[in-house]
């Protein structure tokens, strides 16, 4: 598929492939084997599917499962930012390359490694189609058995198949946590790609460590370790793709009080990171229970660490009170959030009567010890 004729191949696939692919699979096998037929079929599919996360996906290669773990390309650029000027860096567990293209483009040598030889050969082939494999070396082997050559840094993201079944329990990682953690022993800066669900102080323990939380377009997408000489702080997070970054130096907030003219909701790596009264002393907010991750002010707060919402009403938990409310104002559609509230939005709609031209977004939540709905703009 790299050769001029696979290109031409992998072209036509694009322009002919809809929804049902046997008829292009059946001409295909009048020009080439069944298996390669079906492997350009699968390109293009994945192709396809990578341009969310890719936007050169058009010329690279993909497995399913090498996808799915893949970094998308802005949040790889983000962590490979750090090892920027770094002459010798390797990516250990490369996948099919997107965390290690990333790093050619700002290191000097990258070594990679993977012990999945198809893994290997599409982090190479990626490489190529990006035009960053020259200073790239590709090695076949389990990092935990491969002699590594002296690094200034080295960056891992450990395969998380095996834990999920495992309760998200890091030494179920391939390989374990503790053996990533490990590296900082003979590598003097170490970055580790974990969960954003991690229990980062129970994996840790005495580590010293910086803890960040990536969120792209208000979803949080990872969480790296860094170690070593990387770390400048305990906890970060950081918005994408605006780039902005929130850390635990500075002053925080324990302030509590009532529902204000705005309500907030922090960006999911704010509150994954353990930001939140970090941020609400950076913007003068407070929250409204010790518990709950909002933070509410009086005046309209403007910062890329949170979505800030109009207050219109704060009502008590009362389906037949909201109903009311809700037709008063002729607000015929909702969007649902909730913390902290018995009922999920799925559950919720349905009970709702909508009626009318507006919109309106309902925050279900606890207050104090109750549960309210807030209706904002």
């Amino acid at each position: 598929m790299q050769t001029p004729a696979g290109q031409a191949l992998l072209a036509r696939v694009e322009r002919e492939l809809g929804e049902d692919e046997l008829p292009v699979l059946t001409r295909l096998r009048r020009d080439v084997t069944p298996g390669l037929a079906a492997a350009l079929v699968e390109t293009v599919r994945l192709r396809r599917r990578a341009v969310k996360k890719f936007p050169a996906a058009a010329s690279l290669f993909f497995t399913r499962d090498g996808l799915e773990m893949a970094s998308a390309a802005p949040v790889a650029a983000h962590t490979a930012a750090r090892f920027a000027g770094l002459a010798r860096v390797a990516d250990l567990c490369c996948g099919v390359g997107g965390d290690a293209t990333a790093l050619a483009r700002v290191a000097g040598q990258v070594l990679c490694v993977e012990r999945d030889p198809l893994n290997l050969a599409l982090a190479r082939a990626n490489a190529t189609a990006l035009g960053v494999a020259d200073g790239m070396t590709f090695l076949a082997g389990d990092v935990t058995a491969v002699p590594l050559p002296a690094l200034d840094a080295a960056f891992i993201d450990p395969s998380r198949r095996e834990a999920r079944a495992a309760a998200r329990n890091p030494e179920a990682y391939a390989p374990p946590l503790s053996w990533c953690l490990g590296l900082r022993q003979g590598v003097p800066r170490v970055a580790v790609k974990v969960s954003p669900a991690l229990d980062y102080d129970a994996a840790l323990g005495d580590v010293p460590a910086e803890v960040e939380l990536v969120s792209l377009a208000g979803e949080c997408k990872e969480a790296v370790l860094w170690l070593g000489g990387f770390v400048t702080c305990t906890r970060r997070a950081t918005v994408l793709p605006v780039g902005a970054t929130l850390t635990d130096v500075g002053l925080a907030s324990d302030a509590l009080g009532e529902v204000g003219a705005w309500l907030c909701e922090p960006d999911p790596a704010v509150i994954r990171a353990h930001l939140v009264q970090r941020l609400a002393g950076e913007l003068g907010l407070r929250r409204f229970d010790a518990e709950i991750a909002y933070l509410t002010g009086d005046a309209e707060p403007h910062s890329p660490f949170l979505t800030a919402y109009r207050v219109r009403e704060v009502l008590p938990w009362n389906l037949k009170r909201l109903n009311v409310v809700l037709a008063a104002h002729g607000i015929g559609r909702v969007t649902i959030k909730k913390r902290g509230f018995p009922l999920t939005p799925d559950e919720l709609r349905p009970k709702l009567k909508l009626t009318g031209p507006h919109h309106a977004t309902l925050i279900c939540t606890r207050l104090w010890d109750g549960h309210v709905v807030v209706i904002c703009d």
